[in-house]
């Protein structure tokens, strides 16, 4: 029976196209990143940076409002959704898009304008409407909304990247190197990974906490020392995470934090038996590599911890500065075992229209289905 079936399930996943889960991707050409996650949805997107050299671009030398972004969103497979996104802090209108000072020609029909929350966002969705917004601003310079700018450099270069990773080169769906290739030849897009379900973490005894947590300070004194969490005065000590989470019933998370910044804080984190079985480690934390010389671990040291015990999910915020236009962010869970990763977001380089908004790198089954359901 069981050899039966065998030939049926290779039918199916070369007739679906199944695949693994790719390696995530993180690229920056001049002004532009691109960043491509474990199921190839990429995103490139396009800001004034703090080295971009735009003070002599607007007419009469007018400041120049650097909270505006664009974006190019788009899903792998021969059907993949694509978005293109204008996103800026202030007021605007089609009227007030140009490139290189000439106005740029778009159907109104074709895309929506809203304003939530301070932020106005031009939103296109048809491929033949995206694909003629690129032709537009390819060869351009710059991109004006009011006061503000997207500088194009590197836009052609991130464009082909995309192209590249989600196998659309010479092919009809793509955006800058096209061809002949039918839609069909293009990859379908990877399977997303399995993730542990949420689930409300174990709430810990006082007397358990406090042996916890006085074993984990004793046997790891070394690595405390060296991370200087043993010498935290009473203020600071205050403002950071220390505390015991129940994982499972063998299992507890432990934070000892250690040092405090002008707008955020840092925590080692351990996973202690709490069966008395083993040593109290350190949390062994899973990242994607993005560049050589990456392990895949983000170490024990987290930035901004949390532990959410309704659903067990613990999640780290690295702010590159105070109001978060660059950065980083985790998610995990518990399986039992190990940390598994749930979803990374990712921005290198500071700038853009909202703070916290960075590409997603990685995503999961079980973070996707509960994003739908909140």
């Amino acid at each position: 029976m069981k050899n039966g079936c065998m030939p049926l399930i290779f039918l199916f996943l070369i007739v679906t196209g199944a695949a693994q889960a790719a390696m995530p991707s993180y690229d920056v050409y001049g002004s532009w990143l691109i960043a491509c996650d474990n199921i190839l949805t990429c995103e490139a997107k396009g800001f004034v940076q703090g080295d971009d050299d735009v003070t002599s671009t607007m007419p009469n030398d007018r400041p120049i409002n650097g909270s505006v972004d664009l974006r190019f969103i788009r899903d792998a497979g021969p059907d993949g959704v694509i978005e293109a996104r204008l996103a800026a802090g202030f007021p605007f209108g089609l009227a007030d898009l140009r490139v290189d000072g000439r106005p740029l020609l778009l159907d109104r029909s074709a895309w929506a304008l809203n304003t939530r929350d301070g932020i106005t966002i031009l939103s296109g969705k048809r491929p033949e409407v995206v694909t003629a917004f690129v032709a537009q601003l390819r060869n351009g310079t710059m991109l004006q909304v009011r006061d503000g700018i997207v500088p194009l450099n590197g836009l052609s270069a991130a464009m082909l990247h995309m192209d590249d990773r989600q196998g659309r080169l010479d092919g009809v769906t793509a955006l800058i190197r096209t061809g002949t290739k039918s839609a069909s030849a293009v990859p379908p897009a990877p399977l997303l990974p399995p993730a542990p379900s949420a689930h409300r973490s174990i709430v810990l005894a006082r007397r358990e906490r406090a042996r916890l947590m006085a074993w984990t300070e004793r046997t790891q004194a070394k690595l405390i020392k060296k991370q200087s969490c043993d010498s935290l005065d009473k203020g600071t000590d205050s403002l950071l995470e220390t505390e015991a989470y129940g994982l499972d019933k063998n299992n507890a998370l432990i934070l000892f934090g250690c040092s405090m910044a002008a707008y955020q804080g840092t925590s080692l984190v351990f996973v202690v038996p709490r069966t008395g079985n083993g040593q109290p480690e350190p949390a062994s934390l899973p990242s994607p590599v993005l560049i050589e010389g990456d392990t895949g671990d983000e170490g024990s040291i987290v930035t901004n911890p949390d532990f959410d015990v309704a659903t067990g999910t613990f999640t780290d915020f690295y702010k590159g500065m105070g109001l978060a236009y660059c950065g980083a962010s985790h998610e995990w869970r518990w399986d039992g075992h190990h940390f598994v990763l749930m979803r990374m977001t990712f921005q290198l380089g500071c700038g853009g229209s909202m703070s916290g908004d960075w590409p997603v790198l990685y995503r999961s089954k079980v973070q996707q289905r509960e994003q739908r359901t909140e």
